[in-house]
């Protein structure tokens, strides 16, 4: 979710939408507010925005997509920040940390005048609570992963061999807070601006049980907005409302941001089109017809999606324990086609799990895509031979398999797509097809009960180790395991210090788990292609990771 890291040659990855329609690359562009520099502003301060899904949860130790961090991103605030071009700016740090000269002990000090929505300051031990209730095995936190190798003692609590009050974060007095890593992270800075590394105000939290997180009033708040009119088990929409007692209200301009739950293209182009949205995301045909539109915006994004398969269910072999079954399935997707002729967007068809532009080789500068090269492209021949071996294999002559995905009107027509791709180019594979809501989704791969799922990974941060690690047994929600692999990460993770090691050692963890395991099949790189109000500026559309809204203003007729 954030930008540069050193010695990887990150590109640029933070957008700004100004007035006039365009097509965004990495970077940023902006025009002048008017002639004096002073902002044109609108009576009403007011931005309308639509979402995919429903929020899954507002708990930071729980929370895995992202719907759930874009809300999180803008109503709590961490150490850090990712500021206007995405490079990451103080937040409820005061200063810049000291830290250790074996560069592992980072001590910060924190606002004062950093407070939580209720009038409670923010503390350092609000930190030292949040943090470790992610790493706490009970938490079954989805992003404890992060914690592991990283904070000092991660690993054994994470692994139930020692108390989560021994994890390497303490609180020296209510503003000061000492963090030890495991080693130096030199993009340690960019992992603070992730939710999972917000504090949670420990009393509160605490008084409200199992109940924290499910509703707006179950929440205290301590970032640019807080969060009105939601509640976990049937809200379609919520609100945000400024933050008075935010330490930086003054930068904050909107008075309110109302988000609405749409799942149909016709449905958010028809409200923006009678004035009742800000922006409208558009797919297929609608982006075409739309292109030459002055509000049209379209930008490449570092998401891939992807058809997750469960290797193993209920720790039980299946069909797609087989590599065979599994390579037949990842070759016999024309991905270019649903990309030209379906999507239609701007987006890609991809051969891999790391997406293009999002990080270059430290020596050559070539893109990782480049280096770790076409590892699953769409080859009837290739996934005819394989789908004959694996049937072999099982001793079957047909198997009938589930994909899940969500109930938007683009994961249907994916999902239908991938259905007929399917059962016309492997004979004797019946596909049957299972909608839910996202969060619903989320849960059910989470548990394990599925054949196949489709799932986007978009990165929490500009490295590839946050999509290659993902193959990790510990990591992984696809009962995935190879001891190859998972030595493969924790060599990736040791040598910190040799950019050009390290990065060879990213590059093959893809062409193993993919090259020759099959673990998962790769489909697109996405874009997001839209419309956008004119009236609209500074507002931040990451190229991935969530958006702010914290700079966003809405200029006057």
């Amino acid at each position: 979710m954030n930008n540069q890291i050193k010695g990887l040659g990150i590109l640029s990855l933070a957008v700004l939408l100004s007035a006039c329609g365009s097509t965004e690359t990495n970077g940023s562009s902006t025009e002048s507010n008017s002639a004096d520099g002073e902002k044109n502003l609108a009576d009403t301060q007011e931005l309308r925005l639509t979402a995919a899904s429903e929020i899954p949860s507002m708990d930071t130790a729980l929370a895995t997509d992202l719907t759930s961090f874009t809300v999180m991103n803008n109503v709590f605030e961490g150490l850090y920040v990712l500021g206007p071009d995405a490079e990451p700016v103080l937040g409820v740090a005061a200063e810049e940390p000291t830290i250790s000269e074996d560069g592992k002990t980072y001590t910060f000090k924190l606002r004062e005048d950093a407070f939580w929505s209720n009038g409670e300051p923010v503390t350092a031990d609000d930190f030292v609570y949040a943090w470790q209730k992610v790493a706490a095995p009970e938490t079954a936190s989805g992003y404890a992963y992060m914690f592991d190798g990283l904070i000092q003692n991660a690993t054994e609590i994470i692994n139930d061999e020692m108390d989560p009050t021994e994890l390497g974060i303490k609180a020296l007095s209510d503003t000061e807070l000492e963090i030890t890593l495991m080693q130096p992270t030199s993009y340690f800075d960019q992992l603070l601006t992730l939710p999972f590394f917000f504090p949670q105000n420990r009393a509160f939290a605490q008084e409200q049980g199992d109940e924290y997180g499910s509703t707006n009033e179950t929440l205290v708040y301590n970032g640019p907005f807080v969060l009105e009119g939601w509640n976990q088990a049937s809200s379609v929409g919520w609100t945000f409302e400024k933050n008075e007692d935010y330490w930086d209200a003054d930068s904050v301009v909107l008075d309110t941001v109302t988000v609405d739950v749409i799942k149909e293209v016709t449905t958010e182009l028809n409200l923006f089109e009678n004035g009742e949205t800000d922006i409208a995301f558009l797919s297929g045909n609608f982006v075409s017809q739309y292109s030459e539109d002055p509000n049209f915006h379209s930008s490449l994004n570092a998401t891939t999606f992807y058809i997750e398969m469960n290797h193993l269910n209920n720790e039980e072999t299946t069909e797609l324990s087989n590599a065979n079954i599994r390579l037949a399935i990842a070759s016999a997707i024309d991905k270019d086609g649903y990309v030209d002729n379906v999507l239609q967007d701007g987006s890609a068809s991809i051969d891999g799990f790391v997406p293009a532009g999002l990080a270059s080789n430290p020596t050559t500068k070539s893109d990782f895509r480049e280096d770790a090269g076409n590892l699953l492209p769409y080859d009837l021949e290739k996934a005819t031979e394989a789908w004959n071996a694996g049937l072999s294999e099982l001793g079957t002559e047909s198997i009938e398999l589930e994909l899940i995905t969500s109930d938007t009107e683009d994961s249907k027509r994916l999902a239908e797509y991938l259905q007929d791709q399917l059962q016309k180019n492997l004979p004797g594979l019946t596909v049957t097809l299972r909608s839910m809501p996202f969060s619903m989704k989320l849960e059910t791969v989470r548990e394990g009960n599925y054949d196949m799922a489709v799932n986007s990974w978009i990165a929490d941060f500009a490295d590839p180790i946050n999509y290659v690690e993902r193959f990790d047994t510990d990591i992984n929600r696809m009962n995935y395991s190879n001891p190859d692999v998972d030595a493969l990460v924790d060599i990736a993770k040791a040598i910190f210090d040799d950019d050009e090691a390290r990065w060879e050692t990213l590059v093959e963890i893809e062409k193993v788990s993919l090259g020759e395991d099959a673990a998962l099949a790769p489909l697109y790189q996405s874009a997001d292609s839209y419309l956008l109000n004119p009236k609209v500026k500074d507002y931040y559309k990451r190229v991935f990771g969530p958006d702010s809204y914290k700079w966003t203003w809405i200029e006057a007729e």
